[in-house]
């Protein structure tokens, strides 16, 4: 480039930029008119797009219980913590939660369309739920606290909702006599299925609120000499507070509570007397008198802990429900057929391996597998039907299946069938032959079904209907024996299991209690 057509500074600072008419319309007159729309469409698409685009209100509510579900029109659109978006118009608010009446409301929602970005329109809406029993708003919350109990340790990224605490706290307008009732036996229930430190956090909090809503210093006293009670009743509490308590707990600590378990395990157990047989229908019970007796469990660090518990009268089949026997059940509640099986999961009663390899044209004396917890209790209602006056044919508890099974636990290799038998299945019942009071495959064969829902820490006890009712509710049922696929060395009379009540599978089957009332 020749020097002369180079651009200098001056040439930069002298230069002229000259807009030119468009239409004939001058650059003075058409330039603040093209700013003027520019800052209107800014201004439109700030202050009045977005109420053109969403239009109505924000639903803002306030009152109790402060967590429940929010439905508009009949239709599902939030909840009152996080509060709903509503159209204008007139809109049927309704507000729910489990263990409350629902409260119905009308709201009338303007439609303001200007400045709704900047000043969203909101309509407020106070609302006061009606409790309908203490048992309705803590039983469903005692269920999701043991599910959430078991379904692992919390951790930075996986935390555990306080799910009895927050019932608690909705329970506050319930009488506060029938709230102090029910603490203790929610504090023993919701200790007996915690199994971390943060589920132990949640049932001593929502133990202390429904004993001690604000508080109060004589309910916080009351409350701490009742947990102490509860907890000092048996040294085997020492498994609970160690399995549970944080990994840096002193070591000093650690050994003294492991002394302590090792002490309780080596205790040997004692049982109920045998003293007859009784019929009923197709079935011969083995019958037991009631009074104390020592259970033992184990625990999930592998400790096994003897304590005492109360039993009735009661007695057991001596074999396993059979597939004939059941067959039969079939015949007269079809609804509990395999091609009703859909319908059944639907209700939550079973799940897709419910009674999926059952032939109602092949059936034999193998026991019956593939029965959810909801079907082995159908079949003990229906043959309650011809129970003696006075009985009540049910599922055994986990005390009375350890009852009988205390003979046969002295020998646990030569009952029922085991892998080390190169089993591929379930034997008939009682070709392995009967122990000493006259039960059959109570190890081995099939896993069977309890009445009880799974406690990890199981010895922790209240007398109460309260702890009873809290405690039915756990959806994850015990299972005792073991069965073909196990070897037995697996096997003890402390041996014990959790299977969600729905579940079916091969290796799982049932015998019923007859249990004097």
């Amino acid at each position: 480039m020749k020097e002369t057509e180079k651009i200098s500074e001056q040439d930069i600072a002298q230069a002229k930029v000259t807009l030119k008419p468009v239409f004939g319309v001058r650059p003075r007159v058409y330039v603040p008119i093209l700013y003027s729309l520019g800052i209107l469409i800014i201004l439109f698409f700030i202050l009045v797009n977005p109420g053109l685009r969403n239009p109505g209100a924000y639903l803002v509510f306030q009152g109790n219980p402060e967590s429940a579900a929010v439905y508009i029109d009949s239709s599902y659109a939030g909840n009152t913590l996080d509060g709903v978006h509503a159209g204008p118009g007139t809109h049927k608010v309704e507000i729910r939660k489990q263990g409350f009446a629902a409260q119905t409301l009308s709201a009338e929602v303007p439609h303001r369309i200007f400045a709704t970005l900047i000043f969203r329109p909101t309509v407020k809406i106070s609302y006061q739920l009606n409790p309908e029993s203490l048992e309705a708003i803590m039983l469903p919350s005692f269920k999701e606290f043991a599910n959430w109990s078991s379904s692992g340790k919390p951790s930075a990224i996986y935390q555990l909702p306080m799910v009895l605490s927050e019932a608690a706290k909705d329970a506050a307008p319930i009488a506060s006599d029938d709230r102090v009732a029910f603490a203790v036996p929610l504090l023993a229930a919701g200790l007996s299925v915690a199994e971390n430190a943060t589920s132990v956090r949640d049932v001593v909090f929502a133990s202390v609120a429904l004993a001690a809503p604000g508080g109060s210093p004589l309910g916080l006293l009351a409350m701490a000499r009742n947990a102490v009670s509860l907890l000092g009743t048996s040294k085997n509490y020492a498994a609970t507070i160690m399995e549970t308590m944080p990994e840096k707990a002193d070591d000093k600590v650690r050994n003294a509570l492991s002394a302590l378990k090792e002490g309780a395990s080596a205790r040997s157990t004692r049982q109920a007397s045998v003293f007859g047989l009784r019929s009923v229908g197709p079935h011969s019970f083995i019958m037991f008198g009631g009074g104390q007796v020592e259970s033992v469990h184990s625990t999930l660090g592998s400790a096994d802990i003897v304590y005492e518990e109360s039993v009735p009268e009661f007695g057991l089949t001596s074999a396993e429900v059979t597939q004939r026997q059941f067959a039969r059940f079939l015949g007269e509640n079809p609804e509990w057929k395999p091609e009703n099986r859909a319908a059944l999961i639907e209700k939550g009663l079973a799940d897709s391996a419910y009674l999926v390899d059952f032939d109602l044209s092949k059936t034999d004396n193998r026991p019956v597998t593939g029965v959810s917890w909801y079907a082995a209790k159908a079949y003990c209602a229906w043959l309650n039907k011809q129970a003696p006056a006075g009985y009540e044919v049910s599922l055994p508890s986990e005390a009375m299946w350890e009852t009988a099974a205390a003979d046969a636990s002295r020998d646990v290799a030569a009952r029922g069938a085991f892998s080390n038998r190169a089993a591929t299945g379930p034997l008939t019942v009682g070709s392995t032959g009967h122990d000493g009071l006259g039960f059959s495959d109570l190890f081995g064969n099939v896993w069977e079904w309890t009445s009880d829902g799974f406690r990890p820490y199981s010895w922790i006890q209240h007398d109460s209907s309260v702890f009873d009712e809290l405690t039915s509710v756990i959806d994850a049922k015990t299972v005792k024996g073991g069965s073909w696929a196990n070897s037995a060395d697996q096997i003890s009379l402390a041996s014990r299991g959790p299977v969600p009540a729905a579940h079916a599978s091969e290796f799982l089957g049932f015998r019923p209690a007859l249990i004097k009332q």
